[in-house]
């Protein structure tokens, strides 16, 4: 995606490590993470995948965008059990052998990226194939029951020491959202906007779909597993299958 492209010096500050995640995957997971294979899809610059790779997991991690690929592998300690790659989640089961992962993550509103729900199912079933037996896929989304029920018409700013990140949201007739962002560059005052289309999947709609592949979902409002509401900001969601 070009927007990632052109923003990935200010990624980092713009989205930070987050323990939190690191909290979620372990509780999921197990906190002794030296036998766990995990994939993380949408890796970003690879701050979660370093971090856990540090705990002595094996992971694997990929992008779409080949840049974020770029800036995880300069930030990559070489000693670590790590492996970056560019790819595309809708080509899951011919990049990676099935029933390899203990766990499958997919953090950061990555899957309302594929604006098609059949595309979306398909990889699902995929995330299902490429984890071992009772392994877990834990992922999150920003909670589109609150957007669509509130009419939500844009994000907090993110505001960094050097960047001014804004996040609007354009409801579209045809039931997708356009992402509209701009990034200020406070030095320089240098402006990058962008629009992408998203897929407002709601709780339920989501659960369907994973039910169809797995055979315990549960959901919550975050990553400290509170209880989900129709207000809370997050859909968090860890899937066993």
């Amino acid at each position: 995606m070009a927007f990632y492209n052109r923003i990935v010096e200010a990624y980092d500050q713009l989205f930070p490590f987050n323990p939190k995640q690191q909290d979620f995957v372990e509780k999921g997971v197990g906190v002794d993470l030296s036998n766990k294979r995990l994939l993380d899809i949408g890796c970003g610059t690879g701050s979660l995948a370093i971090n856990l790779a540090r705990r002595s997991a094996n992971v694997d991690a990929f992008d779409f965008d080949p840049m974020m690929i770029t800036k995880a592998e300069e930030k990559r300690p070489q000693a670590l059990n790590l492996r970056f790659r560019q790819g595309d989640m809708v080509q899951l089961n011919s990049m990676y052998q099935k029933a390899s992962f203990d766990a499958i993550l997919c953090f950061g509103n990555t899957l309302v990226h594929l604006v098609d729900r059949k595309q979306i199912e398909n990889v699902l079933g995929s995330i299902s194939d490429g984890l071992k037996e009772k392994g877990c896929f834990l992922m999150q989304i920003v909670n589109y029951d609150r957007i669509l029920i509130n009419r939500v018409d844009h994000l907090p700013t993110i505001d960094t020491v050097d960047y001014s990140f804004t996040r609007d949201y354009i409801h579209r007739k045809d039931g997708l959202i356009d992402f509209s962002t701009q990034l200020t560059a406070k030095k320089n005052k240098e402006k990058l906007q962008n629009s992408i289309p998203l897929l407002p999947l709601r709780k339920s709609e989501l659960v369907t779909m994973l039910n169809g592949f797995f055979t315990e979902v549960n959901c919550f409002g975050g990553f400290d597993r509170s209880e989900w509401t129709e207000q809370s900001f997050h859909l968090v969601i860890e899937a066993v299958k």
